[in-house]
């Protein structure tokens, strides 16, 4: 009989855990500290769905900073912190839809000026479009969104570009 042999579970074995500089946190930080000297504008991205979170943030990072808001709640506790951001994306698409609601209502109260973009893939892109079209605070965007789309909307709606009626040839 071959003599017993103690295995050491690797669960328990320490693992060095990787540093700032390794991951390229001081890219990422370095980037947002040079967008808040430039004075680029802050949107505040409000999605319960990481996926859409960074669908976004792809498309509108080189454009604007971003706050990230896992959902509602975490947005309402980043503005009463005192974050301002220029614009606020919020995805409808969430388990907390009446939230939502509650949640522009409470922008308004907060004296919110900025424009607020809805998201959502209930939205057809013809009435998203009429929409925005029809109004100077709030945007509709229909989910799935064409690429280009979320950035050009954020430009127009906060004026970094030509109005979507120009763009569209309207």
């Amino acid at each position: 009989m071959p003599p017993a042999t103690t295995v050491q579970p690797r669960l328990l074995q320490s693992v060095p855990v990787p540093r700032l500089r390794e991951v390229g946190g001081v890219e990422v930080y370095e980037t947002r500290r040079a967008m808040r000297a430039s004075g680029a504008p802050s949107v505040m991205v409000v999605s319960e769905s990481p996926l859409l979170r960074l669908a976004m943030g792809r498309e509108l990072a080189p454009v604007v900073g971003l706050i990230h808001a896992t959902g509602i709640a975490s947005a309402i506790r980043r503005l009463e912190m005192g974050v301002v951001p220029a614009a606020v994306v919020v995805v409808l698409d969430s388990a907390e839809r009446g939230a939502a609601h509650d949640f522009l209502a409470r922008l308004v109260e907060m004296d919110f000026a900025g424009p607020r973009i809805l998201v959502s893939s209930r939205f057809c892109p013809e009435l998203a479009e009429a929409f925005g079209g029809s109004c100077l605070t709030h945007f509709a965007l229909a989910r799935p969104w064409r690429p280009g789309a979320m950035r050009s909307m954020v430009e127009s709606a906060l004026g970094l570009s030509a109005p979507l009626r120009v763009a569209a040839g309207r």
